[in-house]
């Protein structure tokens, strides 16, 4: 492509400028490659004509594909199915309070959550003074509601044990309502005793046990750090557990509030270098059939906004709640220990209340089970994790991560042996924007991602996205995709060839024949007028491969752009003529991408300015 000599300053000053910033940084710290809109099909989901939306909420309707985002405004549906569609939907919660007066009939929804009872939703109402919770039909009317008298948002996490809702309020987030841990049941609400310090929770999750004593509760939040001599720390993460068998103290100490709640701090980081990461952004949870061995997926950022995941083992929590040593030792107890679930909570002794009602603090910390996964260049908020089987046997499974980024792109992150591998950086959004919301089907394997304008579907299975070789398939390690050696493309397809460990493309070699094809063919050569300037492109398929140019034997560097390699012809003479070939080298596998042959005529530059000229915006729109 061609540059008339006018701007020939300004293209090379780009370039460099491209040049320089491409070169800079290990390519480890990359996404391997980089997947637009342009080579996949994201699903999208326009939840208002151009109307914004704050703190959208995704929700999976568990007995349809039917996908709900949810915001204190509004409520749509999502139905990602054969013709795919979404819907605003209005559940007439307040209806019989409001017949006389039909339009004081709008709320604010403060609680959505996944459905329950066979219903695909559950959620709250907020209206004048009033907040009304109700199970959701499958055509949209509530039932099974009842009053809540303490608020929550729509942020703040919350779950269902059986008849009874846990939830939290946060800081900030309802100037009504006491920050804490709450439950509500049929008998009434216990809650959590206040405390002057600042808190954002971020995940509940809880275990029934198998006894009437067995069932606990653990929340994951931040605390505000209240003694800056004795730690730097602006914010402390903590996990607190309670009893589900806790029907709070007598009527004089802790009524209707929690009587077995006790916390431990976690830590996260690298106690040898003093390195820690302190302020809790997300956490998600894989759990296992046998409780213990649950698995705590936690995403942390330091003072100097770097961000790292510390992997916690359940057994490892309910080792340090049952440990029994705690920072304030003034008082002992010889019968029940703090912690422990009682039959009935109100016939507790007042001075163990007391002692209780301090929310006493365990001595030893929560620590992950291995060392972090660093993400020191990347700034992750959102957090998502997935167990996916081995496509070469049942009997194994590979961890992801799916990390959402401040400028709106996800990273697909395979996690091994305490080595994170960036598969994939997925770009949804067509500009910059914040994602609000992620949410996992695990059982479709696609992923859901809200911005404040709309849904976007991420099938995890497009392996399609990874070329149409088999040694491309195979390096990108994804344990969602493989080589599929009936079909001769990159599948889902259980059984498929793929070295996740690895990335081992020798694999390839046996009875898959190595393909070489090029984009395009050297049979049509380009005619370059003499003395203009004319630049090839190449795309760089693999962020972690090698680019050069190969003519005549002659090797030459690429000039980085993004996504491309490209080579710059000065001046086009006899010596410029010939065929060019783009070869990319990773892990040792070599394959030419692109394959073109020059011409020289003697037709003059000036003849082709106008072409050129598109050229360069075409280069400076590549560049940017």
């Amino acid at each position: 492509m061609m540059a008339p000599r006018g701007v020939h300053t300004l293209l090379l000053a780009l370039l460099w400028t491209t040049f320089s910033g491409s070169t800079l940084g290990n390519h480890l710290h990359k996404a391997r490659i980089r997947v637009k809109s342009e080579n996949a099909e994201f699903l999208r989901f326009n939840t208002s004509s151009g109307h914004m939306i704050d703190n959208l909420k995704l929700i999976r309707d568990p007995h349809s594909v039917n996908i709900y985002a949810g915001s204190p405004q509004g409520l749509y549906m999502l139905n990602p199915g054969e013709h795919p569609a979404v819907q605003q939907v209005h559940v007439p919660i307040f209806e019989p309070e409001c017949k006389s007066n039909p339009t004081d009939c709008e709320y604010k929804i403060t609680l959505l959550k996944e459905g329950r009872n066979g219903n695909p939703l559950f959620m709250c109402g907020s209206r004048n003074e009033d907040t009304k919770c109700c199970d959701v039909s499958s055509e949209h009317l509530p039932v099974n509601c009842f009053i809540l008298r303490h608020p929550a948002q729509i942020d703040d996490p919350s779950l269902h044990v059986g008849d009874s809702l846990y939830y939290t309020v946060s800081s900030g987030s309802n100037g009504k309502s006491s920050k804490g841990l709450y439950r509500w049941t049929t008998d009434g609400i216990t809650w959590t005793y206040l405390r002057q310090t600042e808190h954002r929770y971020v995940k509940i999750v809880a275990n029934e046990g198998d006894g009437s004593l067995d069932g606990k509760v653990y929340s994951f939040f931040i605390e505000q750090n209240q003694d800056p001599d004795s730690d730097m720390t602006l914010w402390m993460p903590r996990v607190s557990q309670i009893c589900m068998a806790d029907r709070g103290g007598s009527k004089s100490v802790l009524q209707y509030r929690w009587t077995s709640m006790v916390t431990a701090r976690m830590f996260c980081g690298d106690e040898k270098k003093r390195i820690s990461y302190t302020e809790l952004l997300d956490v998600a949870v894989l759990e296992d059939a046998d409780w213990k061995n649950t698995t705590i997926y936690a995403l942390f950022k330091n003072a100097y906004n770097l961000r790292a995941v510390c992997v916690y083992k359940m057994s490892d929590i309910i080792r340090v709640f049952t440990s029994n040593t705690f920072k304030d030792e003034s008082e002992t107890f010889s019968s029940t220990r703090p912690g422990e679930c009682v039959e009935d909570s109100r016939t507790l002794s007042p001075s163990f209340l007391k002692f209780m009602e301090r929310r006493p603090e365990l001595k030893q910390w929560i620590k992950p089970a291995r060392d972090p996964l660093l993400f020191d260049h990347h700034h992750y908020t959102l957090l998502q994790v997935d167990r996916v089987e081995s496509k070469r046997s049942g009997n194994s499974h590979h961890t992801v991560l799916l990390m959402s980024l401040n400028n709106g792109n996800v990273h697909k992150v395979l996690e091994q042996d305490g080595d994170p591998f960036i598969i994939a950086e997925y770009e949804p959004f067509k500009t910059r924007t914040h994602i609000s919301s992620m949410l996992l089907d695990s059982t479709t394997k696609k992923l859901y991602v809200s911005s404040i304008s709309e849904v976007i579907q991420i099938d995890l299975q497009d392996c399609s996205v990874y070329g149409k070789h088999c040694a491309s398939c195979v390096m990108a390690r994804d344990p969602y995709c493989g080589w599929d050696l009936d079909l001769e493309t990159c599948s889902a397809n259980t059984g498929a060839l793929q070295d996740v460990t690895h990335g081992n493309y020798s694999l390839c070699e046996n009875g898959v024949l190595k393909i070489n094809e090029s984009r395009t063919d050297s049979n049509s050569p380009s005619s370059v007028p003499r003395d203009s300037k004319f630049y090839l492109s190449c795309p760089m398929e693999s962020q972690y491969a090698s680019y050069v140019w190969d003519h005549r034997g002659r090797i030459r560097e690429c000039v980085l752009t993004e996504q491309d390699c490209l080579l710059l012809i000065d001046s086009m003479s006899e010596k410029d003529e010939g065929v060019y070939e783009c070869v990319s080298s990773e892990n040792g596998y070599d394959r030419t991408i692109v394959r073109q042959e020059l011409q020289m005529n003697s037709a003059s530059e000036t003849r082709t300015t106008r072409v050129a000229l598109a050229c360069l915006l075409f280069l400076i729109s590549v560049i940017f």
